[in-house]
C-alpha cells in the first residue's frame, strides 16, 4: 500500500489470495509479515479446515492480532483480514463483508483461476478499495 493511502481504521492488514496461496493484492500499514509464507500457511490452514468441518476455518488469534478469513468467488480466492483482539466482530465482520464485496463485483472465479500473475490485473480492486478507505474515514 502506498505510504499515503488510507486504511480502515479497523483493520491493520489485509490481503486476497489465490486459493493455491499466491499474493493477489496487499493492504498494509505494517509490514511484518511476509506475503508469500503468510498466502501459503492460510492456504494450507483453510484447506486442512475444510476436512475437519465444511465451513472450515473463519477467524484464528495469534497473540495480539485477530485474523479473519473468507472465501472468495466460490473457493478460488482468500481475503485475510488482520486486526487488534480488541476489535469488535461485528466491526469486523461489516468491514470485510464490504471489501468482499467489492471484489466480487469485480471479478468472477474464472479471473482468478486463468490469472496469470500480473498483480496489476488486480488494479481497479485497489483504486476502488483506496476510495472505500478515503470515503469510511471522513
Amino acid at each position: 500500500m502506498p505510504k499515503n493511502s488510507k486504511m480502515s481504521s479497523i483493520l491493520r492488514e489485509l490481503w486476497i489470495f489465490s486459493q493455491a496461496g499466491i499474493p493477489i493484492v496487499e493492504f498494509s500499514k505494517d509490514t511484518g509479515l511476509d506475503k508469500f509464507l503468510m498466502g501459503s500457511f492460510v492456504s494450507a490452514i483453510k484447506l486442512y479446515s475444510q476436512h475437519l468441518s465444511e465451513k472450515g476455518l473463519n477467524s484464528f488469534i495469534l497473540e495480539n492480532h485477530k485474523f479473519i478469513l473468507k472465501s472468495l468467488l466460490e473457493g478460488n480466492a482468500i481475503l485475510v483480514c488482520r486486526t487488534d483482539v480488541g476489535m469488535k466482530d461485528k466491526k469486523i465482520d461489516k468491514q470485510c463483508d464490504v471489501i468482499a464485496r467489492i471484489f466480487e463485483e469485480l471479478y468472477r472465479p474464472e479471473d482468478v483461476k486463468n490469472w496469470d500473475g500480473t498483480l496489476s490485473y488486480f488494479d481497479k480492486f485497489k483504486e476502488k478499495l483506496e476510495l472505500y478507505f478515503k470515503m469510511s474515514s471522513l
